[in-house]
């Protein structure tokens, strides 16, 4: 019956548009922007963020740098992201998504230009990666297409986090591999940035496409009016499942909330850990006697369980409260780091690589969910830009830290072990963490 009446009440209003207008209305434009921010993740994300992983280890043993003041780059280019988000957002709200993503793409092009032309010494290398790159990830990160589907969709919004941000995860898994045997072939870490380059100049070409927010086109989240559902008894399944905040939180009332800072521990423990394997994880196991092709492929596959977990963690997400998601994502996690660290062979190193990965992908979808659900749309990119600065300067220690514990030991026993510490630290904080009440 509530499917029938849903029918009626489209086409009623499909009639009324094109007796008023002499056209028929637009088709919902949500969709369409989720396919759009796929491509712009698969491209900038996966060919340009990912491949740092797989073109760092060759530009250390071709130009013979220090790891650890060579991991500087990815360090600051960490704490650049972090301080260029009160940047992102004050562009989001003044110009909205695609003019930031647009400015984002142009400084990323910029930067990856001059990696192909002009580096030969470890400082530029660190210049460049570190303040060019690390403002365009800024510019182009996962904020501005999370700021989007939360926007376009209400009941759907972990679900199509998710599918937007497999993306990065699917382009970032074929680029593993891919460049590998590119630099191989040509003998140059030279033709993974040009790829790159190129990949992001069709990124330019598709942000041309993208519809800030529905109401921009006179439509509404989820393509449901919500007048015309919100009396009707039989329109529950058109309504979330999981908390969903009906209040407009100021950032006064939201830094007064426990929620908050509950949620900062939980995004420090799986970014840092995540930015230290990323930085780190193809130099542990050639280390240990594999190959560069066989490490390569080994995170690729990590990468490919992050892409693949995030579908599947948004449709949960939307299903059950969500601090036992995230618990259950964070505690996956850190088992599997363990068995990275410590396992041998490499079909049990594969498994734990991606159920790193999963890991990752899931909370990578659920804690800017949880951002959204907690404190509404209009509050998501404010508290982005607030929290940003503060998070990732101490996330960002951990590649270069890594780095020098490897210079100092001769191993990353020790940052292991505190990449561990860090996670189990995330999963107390996820179960005590519940719903902010909103202020009287």
């Amino acid at each position: 019956m509530l499917k029938n009446r849903q029918y009626v009440a489209v086409q009623e209003s499909i009639l009324a548009t094109t007796a008023q207008t002499g056209q028929a209305p637009r088709k919902f434009y949500g969709w369409i922007n989720v396919r759009l921010f796929f491509f712009i993740q698969f491209a900038a994300s996966g060919f340009v963020y990912f491949a740092y992983s797989v073109v760092f280890p060759v530009m250390v043993e071709t130009m013979a740098w220090n790891r650890g003041t060579a991991s500087l780059a990815q360090s600051i280019a960490l704490v650049m992201f972090g301080l260029a988000y009160p940047l992102t957002g004050y562009l989001l709200r003044r110009h909205g998504v695609r003019q930031t993503l647009t400015i984002g793409l142009l400084v990323m092009l910029t930067g990856l230009m001059l990696l192909i032309f002009a580096v030969t010494e470890v400082w530029q290398w660190i210049m460049i990666w570190g303040g060019i790159m690390g403002l365009s990830f800024s510019l182009t990160g996962p904020i501005c297409s999370q700021t989007a589907m939360i926007s376009w969709f209400s009941i759907k919004r972990s679900t199509t986090i998710g599918i937007v941000l497999t993306g990065g995860a699917l382009g970032g898994a074929l680029v593993q591999p891919a460049l590998s045997s590119l630099m191989s072939q040509f003998d140059s870490w030279r033709a993974a940035w040009i790829v790159a380059a190129a990949m992001v100049v069709i990124a330019l070409i598709v942000t041309r496409f993208i519809i800030n927010r529905p109401q921009d086109i006179g439509q509404f989240p989820d393509n449901i009016d919500p007048d015309s559902v919100k009396d009707d008894p039989l329109a529950k399944n058109l309504r979330p499942k999981t908390h969903r905040t009906g209040h407009d939180w100021t950032i006064k009332q939201v830094v007064r909330t426990p929620a908050l800072y509950l949620v900062m521990l939980v995004t420090l423990g799986y970014l840092s850990t995540f930015f230290f394997l990323l930085n780190h994880g193809i130099l542990h196991l050639t280390d240990n006697g594999l190959s560069g092709l066989e490490a390569a492929s080994i995170l690729g596959l990590a990468i490919l369980g992050s892409g693949l977990a995030r579908i599947p963690a948004g449709w949960l997400g939307d299903q059950f409260e969500l601090r036992w998601t995230v618990f259950g994502f964070i505690a996956l996690m850190a088992f599997a780091l363990a068995g990275f660290w410590l396992g041998n062979g490499i079909f049990l190193l594969s498994t734990m690589g991606m159920l790193f990965g999963a890991g990752y992908g899931g909370l990578l979808v659920l804690g800017p969910a949880m951002t959204g659900n907690y404190y509404g749309e209009r509050a998501f990119p404010i508290i982005n830009s607030m929290i940003a600065p503060i998070m990732l300067p101490f996330a960002a220690a951990a590649p270069a830290g890594a780095g020098y514990i490897f210079e100092a030991t001769g191993s990353y026993n020790i940052a292991f072990t505190l990449a561990i510490g860090l996670l189990a630290t995330g999963m107390i904080a996820a179960f005590f963490l519940k719903p902010p009440v909103a202020p009287v």
